[in-house]
Parts: structure tokens; sequence; C-alpha cells
């Protein structure tokens, strides 16, 4: 390859292009300026995307990857610009997704010496210690020739293993000056992914093919090494029935008749039934956080060590952290499952499950969680309920359109009652639950899926956080639509103030104006205002045509559905545990927590 005087920048901008990076979500300032100058010659090649926020940049970055598998950069100014990717670049660490943050840092030659948005105490130019604890690595390099090196090790970084976000801190001098660029020619990175060790999957085999009663909990892992092909394989062939955790949702098809829907506190009737009564436990790319474990209080969604465990992760680390295994298996979802499902065949012809006892259980179970289902989902109320707005935009949303929702109740409840049928097309926080995700992540998730049907089920608490986004939306003609169930507050801590402590205790969580009547934020005029069409819908009876019309419509569209702000219909449905705690002065209530805790 012939050596290029190129300046920073246009390195930064080379390098992106071969690696493949087709996006680059960004917002301007004048620690980014010359590099953001080397894109205009590029433009036919790389596209700049514009957000509102950094915060929104980095779910943008985050939602593109998690639809298109694709990796994206963000490109962010010194200071404020690169601070406020925190929560965004956190969520993605938490969740395992791979982004590059490309920020602008203070001249080499003025380094610590506290110039304009310098992090400069105790260290200067000391952003990257701000960000260190969520990303995998970071580089801020000194030397022009320092830059490649750091280029291409971020994308091994961002690659290898267990994936996640990695910074590239680049002092403004660097980026507007002159240096020699050599591209690279050979490949950086390994063709193969690392496979379990076979003796330890065929003791794994051996123990699932004699268990009685085995399930699969299927973890993120699954979709991130696109392994739910296998996973069905391995599936079928034990009649092991299949939950999974907020980010393995979508690893297997929820009307496939294995399917046992989630586990854990916000989990299911068959769920929970099944994990708590299983004798053998395959969990294939799963952390086993407490939301999906009940807080890990024993009996109620797990029951480890008297049920066996067999755990598959990419990451080491995560074998036997919450719970000891009785076998294993370090190595890729994929090919260990693949290499799984031959020594299973080894053993012997898969089970006919369909006529066994357990299978008619399972079967029992998903009726009673339908049915347990079924009054929420079918009311006439208004303001609706969430479940009812559920079944509504399910009959809207194609089979492999794509749901993005964040934190909170829409979350949560989409979690145990919102099938989806397919990886990559169930999108949320799951890790980090950070409120406010859900609007630039479908964003991100439509630029990356263009032709893929985009949802965003978010309440209104969310959107006044980040839905600012949708101007970049407007601008760009994105056309995808958002919910916003409207509620009037953060209901989820509401509706857990008053189960806790009492009607009484209620603070600050149901939005109020300073006469006492309730707030309600005008979604509706509010996206209008910023370009995007907008209605409200107040019967759930008329949700789905609405949001039919709005797929219909060009650019993007906000339908804001009034929902229900009072118990008893705005409950979700817990079937597990979660140790939120309760002060000492609660008396009774107090000690009914602590008794359920066991210590």
């Amino acid at each position: 390859m012939t050596t290029q005087k190129l300046t920073g920048g246009q390195m930064v901008v080379d390098f992106l292009i071969r690696e493949g990076v087709e996006k680059v979500f960004a917002i301007p300032g004048h620690g980014n300026t010359a590099l953001l100058d080397a894109f205009v010659d590029r433009a036919d090649e790389i596209e700049l995307v514009p957000a509102m926020h950094e915060q929104g940049a980095a779910h943008m970055a985050d939602g593109y990857y998690r639809a298109s598998g694709k990796i994206a950069a963000i490109c962010t100014s010194i200071g404020p610009g690169a601070t406020n990717t925190l929560t965004g670049l956190a969520t993605a660490f938490a969740d395992s997704m791979p982004m590059l943050l490309i920020t602008g840092a203070v001249h080499t030659y003025m380094e610590n010496r506290g110039v304009l948005q310098e992090i400069d105490r105790p260290h200067g130019n000391n952003f990257p210690r701000m960000v260190e604890p969520v990303v995998k690595r970071w580089w801020q390099p000194s030397r022009l020739e320092q830059l490649p090196v750091a280029l291409a090790q971020a994308f091994n970084t961002m690659h290898e293993g267990r994936r996640g976000p990695v910074l590239v801190d680049i002092p403004q001098d660097l980026q507007a000056e002159y240096g020699d660029y050599t591209p690279d020619t050979g490949a950086r990175r390994p063709a193969t992914r690392a496979t379990g060790d076979p003796a330890v999957i065929a003791e794994a085999a051996r123990l699932l093919a004699g268990a009685k009663r085995p399930v699969i909990v299927a973890g993120g892992g699954v979709i991130h090494a696109e392994a739910a092909a296998e996973l069905m394989a391995v599936a079928e062939h034990l009649g092991a029935p299949v939950t999974h955790s907020f980010q393995g949702k979508g690893a297997f098809p929820a009307d496939h008749d294995l399917y046992a829907w989630p586990c854990g506190d916000m989990g299911s009737i068959p769920g929970n039934g099944v994990t708590r009564t299983a004798d053998v436990i395959l969990a294939v790319g799963c952390r086993f956080s407490d939301r999906i474990t009940s807080s890990y209080r024993p009996g109620v969604t797990f029951d480890i060590p008297d049920t066996k465990l067999v755990q598959i992760d990419i990451d080491g680390f995560e074998i036997g952290r919450n719970y000891p295994v009785e076998v294993g298996v370090v190595g890729d979802a994929k090919t260990s499952l693949q290499s799984l499902q031959d020594a299973l065949a080894d053993l012997g012809p898969g089970r006919d499950y369909r006529s066994t006892e357990y299978f008619a259980e399972l079967q029992d179970l998903k009726a009673q969680w339908d049915e347990h289902l079924r009054p929420m989902r079918t009311t006439d109320y208004l303001p609706m309920t969430n479940s009812r707005a559920m079944v509504e935009i399910r009959k809207a949303l194609p089979r492999d359109g794509i749901l993005v929702t964040d934190s909170s109740n829409p979350a949560n409840q989409a979690f145990n009652e919102f099938p989806i049928y397919g990886p990559k097309t169930n999108i949320v926080a799951g890790g980090f639950s950070g409120i406010g995700f859900g609007v630039p992540a479908a964003i991100g998730a439509q630029i990356g899926a263009p032709d893929t049907p985009v949802l965003a089920m978010v309440g209104d608490g969310s959107f006044l956080q980040t839905g600012t986004e949708i101007a970049t939306a407007a601008m760009l003609g994105v056309p995808l639509v958002i919910v916003v169930l409207n509620n009037g507050g953060w209901e989820a801590i509401k509706d857990l103030q008053i189960s806790l402590f009492g009607e009484e205790r209620e603070i600050i969580s149901g939005w109020k104006n300073l006469d006492g009547t309730p707030y309600f934020a005008d979604i509706t005029r509010f996206a209008q205002s910023l370009g995007c069409s907008a209605e409200r819908v107040e019967d759930p009876e008329k949700l789905a045509d609405a949001i039919e019309r709005a797929f219909a419509t060009p650019g993007p569209v906000i339908i804001e559905a009034m929902s229900a702000h009072e118990l008893p219909w705005t409950e979700m449905h817990p079937t597990g545990w979660w140790d939120i705690t309760v002060p000492a002065y609660h008396g009774e209530v107090r000690d009914d927590y602590v008794a359920q805790r066991g210590f």
C-alpha cells in the first residue's frame, strides 16, 4: 500500500470506511471540528447522522448495532460533549454491545493548563478516566503515528470475546496535522469462533440427556452469536422448555410449543414454574442478574444447586459467578451449541417430547398465564391499560417488525407479555435499564434496518428525557413509529411507593400542577412542533388502526396513547420477587420484607 500524507481526521475517516462503518452518529463542537471536516470529502462513502444530545447519539449507535449487527461510531466534542455519552456507553457496556466513541481532546501542547472544557484534575486531559468503567478499553494517542494503531486495536477489542464499547480520545492538534498513513493490507482478527472444550461439552451432553425436567435459559449471548437455530435444535432434541433473560428475548419464537415465556421477578407462571422445578438447566449467554433470578431468593425462580446447572458463556468470568455450575463451558454460543447438539446426537435420538407429561404440564402452565393476563388484555377500561395497548400494537406490528422499549412499565410488561418471534426484533436496555433509551435507540434501529418496520413503545417519562431526538428523525425522514403511553408520571415508581408504603407515601412520581391537579405533557403538539406527524389515541380499539396508518405515513409518526394512571389498572404481572428495600421504620411492612429476604 502507498503511504499518504493525511491529517489525523482523514486517517480516522479512511480507517472507518475500510472497516465497513457506514454511519457515524455525531454532534459538532469546537473539539471535533477538524475531525468532522475530514468527512466532507468522503460523504458518498460514510454518513454523519446528527443527534440532538450526545446521550441520544450513543443510544442511536447502540440501537443501530442491535438491529443490523453493524458497528457504528459516535463522534463528539470535548468536555460535556464527551461526558454526555456516559449513560449510552454504560447501557451498551452492560448489554455487551460494541460501539466506537471518538471524542475530541485537549491539544497535546496545552494539556493540563485547564483550557476550555478540559477535565484537568487530578490529571490533565482526564476524560478517559471517567469513561474507563464502561468501556472495554480506551486510547488517547499523543502522537499522530499512534492513531492508526489505536484504531486497529479498538476494532480488535470491540470484536474479540465478549463485545462492548471502546473510546478513542483524539487531541485537537492530531486531528488537524499531517502525518504518514499506510493503510493495513493484512487481517487483524481471527476468522474462527472460540468453541468450548469437546470433553466438557460431552460431559454436558451426558448430563442433559439424562435429565427428566431439562430447561434452557437463553441470554443475550445467543442473539449476539446468531445461535437461535442451534438453540432450537438442542431444545427440540431434549424436549426442554425455553425461557429467557431480558436480552435473550427473541432467541426463541414465542409461538413455539416449547416456549415458556420469561423467568424472574417480572417473569411468568410457566417461566418460573419450569425453572423452579427443573432437574438440569442449560444457560447460554446469560448473566443470571437479579431480575431473572428473583434477587437470588432460593426456590422462587431457581433452586440451584439442587437443580444442576450447565452454563455456556463466551466470558469465563460469568461461569459460576452467581450460581455454582455442574458443567461450565467457555465458548461462543453458536459453535458450542453446535458441538453440544452433535454430542447429544451421539448419545441417542431426540425425545418425542410432545407425548410426555412434562410437555403437557408446560402447556397447562402457559394456559394459566394466558388466563392470568386476559382481564387486563381485554378490558375496555379508559384510559387504556398497557396490556390492552400491547395487544393492539402486536396486531399492527408485522411479525418481523422490531419492538424497542427501554425501562419501567412498558419494558417490564413487554418482557413478560408481548410476543416476539425472532432475534434482533426485541431491543431493550436490559442490563442498565436506562429510561430514555427507547426513542433514540429506535431511530438508530430504523436507520440500521431501513426495510423493517420499527416501533418504539415508551412511557411519557422516557419520552420527556430524550424525545428531542425525534428532530433527527424528522430531518432525515426516518419512517419509524413511536407509541408514547402517557400516564402523567413515573407510574412504575408511583405504584411501587404505594404498594410498599401506602398511598399517602407517594412522592414526586405522579406529576402535579401547583394546584394539585394532574399534569400531562401534550406529547402530540410537542412532536408536531418538531416536524413529526402525531395524533392522540384514547380508545384502545382505535390504536391498531392508528399504528397501521402510521406505518403507511412517510417520516416519523408519534402516537400518544393515553394510558391508565391508577391502581389496579396500572398493575404489572410479577410472578417472582425483587429485592426492593423497605425502611426500618415501616413496621410490619419491613418485617414482611425481611422475612422474604431471609436474613
